[in-house]
This record gives structure tokens, sequence and C-alpha cells, in this order.
């Protein structure tokens, strides 16, 4: 049938309040005339027209008075066309195949005057609808309908919109758009049944950009099929434009250059109850650049809800994304405000031999003023991501993260050695938390064997609740603050594995643990932060030239060599079972160094030796353990070791027990002490060494000012106490060194031998003085001296000259004990109370007076001197021999 509706014909059906309905159809459909369905009012009570055929022509006369014109050819070209005549108030359409442009035909100019009326005009066709070329859009909708999988859709001319249009396109086949949509915030809603939805160029002619701008929702419901992005621009106005695939396989393909305005998002998300080998089709990112305007917004999605695993079939990958850029490069540029957010969740695969579904195979660059965030899910079974590019560079201030939750296996696998730079902006790498609480993650948050050089910025690298190796160099240039994490949570003893680490900026270590199995190298510029909760281990040498700050909060440290020549400060907080280890040697060049543990009960062991250029020295813990013979000393070579080194060193060691595995030498400071920590007494040396001939030494070598004290304890010597010099004067040498050994305590009771070369000064001005029988206290070349409130002497004391005063109670000087003067006076002491020696005790002034003043004196045992003097109210005993 062929129903011709010529020119000057005229089809009417319109009515004063509302308009009818008019349908034409046929086989071969020419259509020229006019078709009036007009109403009060055509945009709200007008009719509706059909004109439908396999074969369909809309003549440039045509005029179509409706609320709604419905074209329902079996393909329809829109082709160019001539205005329709002033005298129509809606447009028409015209129809033609691109080979067969005689039939089939709309023209342009016949839909732009319809929806200039605020019409809806409906195009629809069997197989294929064809837009070959530009429509101006005047307000109204234009709809356009393909039934079949056959043909589709294709846009190839421009749709722009000079007043708000609604636009609708239905297929049961594929969509291309092959060139601008643009509404003016009005509705854009497509719909593939059956087929891809493409926004690229035509014959794979990609150049320029295709622009498309709306409200709405663009959805795929077919499974298999994919969205195709190729240099677009895509603004999404009023609550955005969403691109909907809820499908179980499904592939995204990006290409070229992506830029975003508005709120755009593109989402795939799987039925629940698929299977893992119904969710295998990749999404692909080639895209050079991805450009958010100011306050954009872009959401990607493709998550996988299923959590069904197994090891898929060869043909069968992961339902992931590879980011593959453009000739290994990929550029984001974020405006201010604006966010690109990827939410990618990929199947629970679990056959290894298949590349990790998430891939980053190009370069990153950042600029701009918003954000990038990956968000990247897993199950307890699917595998993650790679980073297989070689740089990172983030800037102008973009917060740039790839966040991950993966239990089943690392979360980030570095292939590469990778250079980042995040210069004034922020770069975050890292496993965190998700919701579901109570599963902790047992896999690594990063696992890399290559270098990471980090240029500048702001950088975090690893987990919480999870562990990272990072066995690679590790190198942060100036201008770089970085933080490596390894932080506890539902699961515990998470730790940082390292390799060598070289620090000019700054390094934050913290979570829970890190072993650095290398080196540590902190610049002069830099600044190292170790704040772990239970341990720091450094295996090579630890090497500080800057600032460094080592802070365990629950837990303790374990160092081998350490070399400082910037400030340093080495803070512990042992748990119960827990102690710090120095292994190797500390040469601190520069500065104050303090190595401090102040938990009750906690132990720092040293096994290496120290040296001190200048500065105060101080290592306090409840318990210290010299486990090797060391030497702490001022001075790091010869020259400063000397007498002539004009720098001024103190040590200071404030523990409640000093344990001695070794000899302990100090040697060379101005000012050496060792300390009672808190509420406690002091005990220098093992119980074992109680009077044993084997007893360690703490020697003071070279000192000018050496000290033991516990203000309002006790001191017990259970090690040697020694003093030493070179110089062999019996006063201070130039030098100034060596006044002796000062002790000063509440209590003080000598189980070892006290050797000074010059001076030994005891002061137990609450308590007493107990000396152990075999001991001695010896001043070679000097004085003993010694107070006490009460006094036990059952060793010996030997200097050029003694003086023992019990200054408010009794003094017993033991069987076998000897007091001796070499050359000078003895004196002992006793005022308020009584002196006694006992049978078998020696007291001897040869080349001096004795002199013993007592209250009383009960004097058995041996007594002499040039001259003796005891002044006592009562004098007995069979030792006595009255005033010489």
């Amino acid at each position: 049938r062929k129903p011709p509706l010529e020119k000057g014909s005229t089809i009417n059906v319109s009515g004063k309040e509302k308009g009818g309905r008019a349908i034409v159809w046929g086989d071969i459909a020419l259509i020229n005339g006019n078709i009036n369905a007009q109403g009060s009012d055509i945009a709200e009570t007008g009719g509706f027209v059909e004109t439908s055929g396999h074969d369909l022509s809309i003549g440039d006369d045509a005029t179509v008075y409706a609320k709604e014109w419905l074209l329902d050819p079996e393909n329809v070209n829109i082709v160019e066309g001539t205005e329709i005549s002033d005298d129509l108030v809606v447009r028409g359409d015209s129809i033609e195949k691109n080979n067969e442009h005689t039939k089939q035909s709309i023209k342009s100019g016949s839909i732009q005057k319809a929806l200039e009326s605020g019409a809806t005009v409906n195009i629809s066709a069997d197989n294929k609808i064809n837009v070959t070329t530009d429509i101006s859009l005047g307000g109204g909708t234009l709809i356009l309908n393909t039934k079949n999988n056959r043909g589709g859709v294709e846009i190839n001319g421009n749709l722009t919109a000079v007043k708000k249009t609604n636009l609708s396109i239905h297929s049961g086949s594929r969509i291309d758009i092959h060139n601008n949509i643009s509404l003016m915030g009005g509705r854009l809603n497509i719909t593939s049944t059956g087929g891809a939805i493409a926004f690229e160029g035509r014959n794979n002619n990609n150049r320029g950009m295709r622009y498309i701008e709306g409200e709405g929702n663009i959805t795929i419901t077919a499974n298999g099929q994919n969205f195709k992005f190729n240099n677009v621009s895509l603004n999404g106005t009023g609550s955005g434009l969403n691109f909907i695939a809820n499908v179980n396989n499904f592939t995204h393909k990006f290409d070229g250059e992506i830029n975003i305005s508005g709120n755009v998002n593109i989402s795939q998300r799987t039925s629940q109850s698929a299977a893992f080998w119904e969710t295998s089709f990749d999404s692909y990112w080639n895209v050079s650049t991805l450009t958010l305007a100011k306050n954009a917004t872009f959401n990607f999605t493709k998550f996988v809800a299923g959590n069904r695993s197994g090891k898929t079939t060869r043909n069968r990958s992961s339902a992931g994304v590879i980011f593959n850029g453009l000739n290994g490069n990929m550029t984001f540029n974020i405006g201010a405000n604006a966010h690109a957010n990827f939410t990618l969740k990929p199947n629970e695969n679990t056959n290894n031999s298949k590349p990790l579904p998430i891939q980053f195979n190009a370069n990153i660059t950042a600029t701009g003023k918003g954000s990038v965030f990956f968000d990247i899910y897993a199950n307890h079974s699917a595998r993650s991501t790679e980073l297989n590019m070689t740089s990172i560079n983030i800037s102008e201030g973009v917060n740039f993260s790839i966040n991950s939750h993966t239990r089943g296996n690392d979360a980030f696998k570095i292939s590469k050695d990778l250079t980042i730079n995040a210069t004034n902006s922020q770069f975050n790498l890292e496993q965190t938390l998700d919701s579901f609480n109570g599963n902790d993650f047992p896999r690594n948050a990063i696992n890399s064997t290559h270098n990471i050089t980090i240029l500048g910025g702001n950088v975090t690298l690893g987990g919480r609740d999870s562990s990272s190796s990072i066995t690679g160099t590790i190198n942060i240039a100036n201008g770089a603050n970085v933080t490596l994490q390894a932080k506890n949570g539902n699961g515990a003893n998470k730790k940082l594995t390292l390799g060598n680490v070289l620090v000019e900026g700054k390094l934050n270590l913290t979570g829970a643990s890190a072993d650095i199995n290398g080196d540590l190298t902190i610049s002069s510029s830099a600044t190292f932060n170790g704040n772990t909760n239970d341990n720091l281990n450094i295996t090579g040498t630890f090497t500080n030239n800057g600032t460094a700050e080592i802070n365990i909060t629950q837990g303790a440290v374990n160092l081998g060599n350490v070399t400082n020549d910037g400030k340093l400060n080495i803070t512990t907080h042992a748990k119960s079972g827990q102690k710090s280890i120095i292994r190797g040697d500390i040469i601190n060049k520069k500065g104050n160094l303090n190595i401090t543990d102040n938990n009750s009960n906690a132990e720092i062991e040293i096994g290496g030796n120290i040296s001190q250029k200048k500065g105060n020295l101080t290592i306090s813990s409840d318990k210290i353990n010299i486990a090797n013979p060391i030497k702490i000393q001022k001075g790091i070579d010869e020259k400063t070791s000397s007498s002539g080194d004009t720098n001024v060193a103190n040590l200071t060691i404030k523990t409640k027990e000093l344990k001695l595995a070794g000899d302990l030498d100090i040697s060379n400071f101005d000012k050496a002490e060792i300390v009672a920590k808190g509420e406690g007494d002091l005990v220098i040396g093992n119980s074992s060494d109680n009077g044993s001939a084997d007893a360690k030494k703490v020697t003071f070598s070279n000192v000018k000012d050496s000290k033991i004290s516990a203000e309002g304890h006790g001191v017990k010597l259970n090690s040697n106490v020694e003093t030493s010099s070179g110089d062999s004067s019996t006063e201070n040498g130039s030098d100034g060194n060596n006044i002796g050994l000062t002790i000063s305590a509440k209590d003080v009771t000598v189980n070892s031998n006290i050797t000074s070369h010059k001076t030994v000064n005891i002061s137990a001005s609450e308590g007493g003085i107990t000396t152990k029988a075999g001991t001695t206290i010896n001043a070679t070349t000097g004085s003993v001296e010694v107070t006490a409130k009460t006094g036990d002497i059952s060793g010996t004391i030997s200097g050029k000259t003694v003086s023992v005063t019990a200054s408010s109670g009794s003094l017993t000087v033991g069987g076998d004990a000897k007091i001796n003067a070499t050359e000078g006076a003895a004196t002992l002491t006793a005022t308020k109370g009584t002196l006694t020696t006992v049978k078998g005790s020696n007291i001897d002034a040869n080349k001096g007076t004795l002199v013993i003043n007592a209250k009383d004196a009960t004097l058995n045992g041996d007594a002499s001197g040039d001259r003796t003097e005891v002044n006592a109210v009562n004098a007995s005993g069979s030792g006595y021999r009255g005033c010489g």
C-alpha cells in the first residue's frame, strides 16, 4: 500500500479543547501535506499523530500540529532539510538511509519546528534511526526509538538545544553517538536493551571532542555489552548523568581525553548471587587525560557483589580494571573542590596464574585542587592491585589516594622501581578498614622488592590492620613528608619490613612495629620520627645527621650501630618480657642523646660502645644490662678523646639495677654519674658478683667528676668500682681530671672493691655505711672520707688519709677489717655513739696521727700511729693504748 498525503491536502482531527489522534501508515508512506491535531493549547492538550511505514518519506511541505508526533518506519534517516514555512507550529521529520537517501528520510527542519512549539516528537523505527545532520532543539521532547536488535540508533549530527529540551533514545540494539548532545539542562535518557552504547568518533575517527550535556540515565540492560567513551566531555547538570549497567558481565572502554562537568556517575553492580565465572569481563582505562571542572564529581563503580570464589578458566578474567593510559601515561586534571572517585571490586578469582585484576600500567600525573580516590574492595579470597608504573606525580594541591580492603592476598604489589612526587599535595597508598568489623587483614598492604623514591609532598604508604614489606631502598628527598605505617586493628602483630632507608626530608614510622633490615640514614636537613607502638628494630647502621625521635609507646627498640650528628632521642616503654637492645656501637657527634624507658621494671641492654662528642648523654631505665665489655666515652676519635678536647660532655646513667655481663669503662667525661632512678635503691653489679674474685668492674677513667648517688635511697655495690687516670700527681693536674669518686646515698653497702686514683668520698648521711669482709676501699694517691649515721666496716679502707665518721650512731670496725692511712692521719669518729674495733681488726696511721673520737670507745683491735689520740668519755679494750 502506498498512501500519499500530497501537498495542500489536510487531515484535521483538531478540537476546541483537546486534539484528536491521526494515524497514517503504509508500506510506502509519502507525507507532504498537513495533519492537524491541535487542541486549545498544543503543548498541553494537543493530540497524537503517527506516520509510519516500511519506507517513510516526509516532504519539505509536510506540516504537523500535535502535542506528540510519532514517526514509525522500518528505518529512519534524519537528514538536513529547509525549514518549514512560518505557519508551521511543530517540526516535521524525514527519514533516509545512508545508502538510499531518497527513502525513509525526515528533514531536520521539520523536527526543529515541531519542538519549538513544545511538542513531543517521537521518531520510531523497527531497525535503525540515523541522525545524519545537526538539529537545533528549541524545547519540548525528542524521542528516538528502535524496536529490534538489528540496527540501533546512530547520532552523526549535533543535537544542540537553544532552549531546555528533553531527549530520549531507546534501542533494542547498539547506540552510537558520534557527535554532540546539548540540552540546556534538559532530561537525557538513553536505554539499550540489546547492545552497546558508544560515545566516540565515526569509523574510528576520534579526533576532536564529543560533548554530552544533560540530566538523566544512560542504561544498558543486556549482559556482555559495553560502554565506550572516546574523547568525550560529559556535563551532568542537575542531579547528573548516570551511566548504568547492572549486569554480571560488562566492559567499560575509556579512550583518549575525558572531560567532566557537573555530576557524572558510571556504575556496574552485579547480582549478589552471581558466581565468579559469571562475572569475568574486565574494563579498560586507556585515557590520556581525565579533566574535572571546578566543583565537578565523577564516580566510576565496577563492583562484583557476589562472594563465591574459585579458579577461573583460561578464557575468563577477574572483572577488574586495567589502567593503561595512553602511551604509558595518564593524567588527572582536577579542578577546585572536584572529586574523582573509583570504587572497584573484582570477582573472587583465585587463579594465581592470572594477572592481578586491578592493574595500573601507566605513569600517573595529577594536578589541581580537588581529589582522586580509588577505593578497592575484596572478599576473603579475591586478589587485588598491581602498580606497574615508574612514576606518580601529584601537584598543585590535589589529594590522590589509592585505598584497598583486601584480606586473602596482598593489597598492592609494586612491580617496578617507583618515583613518587606529591609536591604541595597528598598521595596515599593504603590498606584501610572497611565495614566488615571484626575481620583483620592477614596479608600485606604493600609488597615490593623494588626501590621507591619520594621527591616531595605528603605521602602515606602502608596499612591499617595490616603489615607491609618494602625491601628495596626507600629514598626520601628534601621536601617530602612521608608516613610509613603498619597499624594493628582487629589483628595484632602488624609490622613494617623495610630495607635501606635514606631520608633527606621527613619520615614518620607509625603503627605496631617496624623492622629496618638495612641501614637508616637521616641527612642534616631531615627529620625522623619512629613512633611505633610495639617495636622498632634497625639491623643495619642508623646514621642521624638531622633530627630523630624514636618513641615506642608500648614496646622496645633493637638497634645496631648508631651514628648521630644531629638531634637524637630514644624513648621506649617496654612491656613485660620485653627489653630494648642496642647491639652495635653508638657514636654521638653532636648534641644531647637520651636513651630512656620509663616503664616499670623495663630493661635496656647495651652491647656496643657509646661515644659522645659533647653535650649530655643520658641512659635511663629501671634495669640497664651491660651485655659485653664496653666503653662509654667522651670523644669520637683519638683527638676528641684526649685531654686537649675543649668540648663539654656529661654522662648520666639512671637506673635501679646496673647489671654487668661485662666490664663497663666510662672514660673522659667532664662529669659521669650513676644515679638511682625514681623511688628505689641503686644496685650496681650482679648479686652473683657479691664478693667474687671474678666480679665485673665499672671504671671511671679520666673523668673529672665521678659520682654514684641515690638521694633518699640506698646504694649497693656488687661490682668493683674504679677510677683511673694517666696523671700520677696527687693533686688535680692541669687537665683537672680525677677529683675522685663520690658516692652519696641514704645507705651505702660495699660488697666489692672500690679503687680510686685520687679520692673516695662516701656519704650516707641519713643511714649507714657497710663494707663487706674482704672488700677494699682504696684511694691510691688521695684520701678516703666516709660519713654516715652509723658504720659497719668489715673490709679494708686505705688511703693517704682516712676519715670514717658515724655522725649520730655507732661505728664498728669488724674482725679482719683494716683502716690504713699510708701517709697521713686516720680519723675515726662516733661522738654520739660507740666506736668499736673488734679483735683482729687493724687501724694504722704509721706516718700520721691516729685520732679516735667517740662517746664510748671499745678498742679490741690493733691501733697504731706516729701519734694516737683517743677522745672518748669511756674508753676500754685490749687494743686501747691511751693518748700518744
